[in-house]
């Protein structure tokens, strides 16, 4: 084998290199039209969802441990929060205990 060979056998080939692409950002214009469309199908869902019940969790009795206060809390208060809106504080503690 020659010399040239050689070299040429020991030498990386080059990769070809991709086109690179030059994205051209949106106008004003062109982004202010994005946000309409994203707000009008915002719109649209909640038009759909208007009247959808949310269930929640009901809440588990409390057995004590300790390793169930953070979830025992977290389900109870947003079981307040979502079904208990209109409850006086009296009622919802007297909620939670029972």
């Amino acid at each position: 084998m020659s010399q040239q060979q050689q070299q040429q056998q020991q030498q990386p080939m080059e990769q070809p290199t991709a086109p690179t692409l030059q994205l051209i950002p949106p106008t004003w214009e062109e982004q202010l039209l994005i946000l309409i469309a994203g707000l009008q199908q915002v719109a649209t869902l909640l038009q759909q969802n208007r009247g959808a019940r949310v269930e929640v969790v009901k809440l588990p009795l409390f057995s004590g441990k300790i390793e169930e206060v953070s979830m025992f809390i977290n389900v109870a208060c947003l079981y307040l929060s979502m079904k208990m809106t209109g409850e006086s504080e009296a009622t919802k503690i007297v909620w939670v205990l029972l």
